[in-house]
């Protein structure tokens, strides 16, 4: 499952992933998010990454383009995870992202909202 959700008086948005990723659902988020960001202001998102266990083919071909195109329009990413793996991903993306990246451990999902609200 994948959800995106941005409130209209929220200074960010939300991202869920929670098991297996659809096409269908990549192509609602992009263009939710798409949305969004064509508005103008920068974005701030909020990546809860509850379970991740893959993506269908066609999303997973998406993701990439997507995520590379978009990062010019969002200014902080809260990936809030308890996966070792994707922790060390974000790490060491933040390196080289033009996007400002801190990573939060499940249980501290209020503080990653925090962050952004602060952000």
């Amino acid at each position: 499952m994948l959800t995106y959700e941005k409130k209209p008086k929220s200074v960010f948005a939300e991202i869920v992933v929670d098991g297996k990723i659809t096409d269908e659902e990549m192509n609602t988020v992009m263009a939710a998010m798409k949305a969004d960001l064509d508005s103008g202001t920068k974005l701030k998102l909020l990546e809860d990454i509850r379970a991740f266990e893959g993506m269908e083919p066609a999303a997973f071909f998406k993701d990439p383009r997507f995520g590379i195109s978009m990062m010019k329009g969002v200014s902080h990413v809260a990936l809030v995870t308890d996966a070792q793996w994707l922790k060390m991903v974000a790490e060491t993306f933040s390196f080289v992202s033009p996007t400002q990246i801190k990573v939060f451990e499940r249980a501290k999902i209020d503080e990653a909202r925090a962050w952004l609200t602060a952000a």
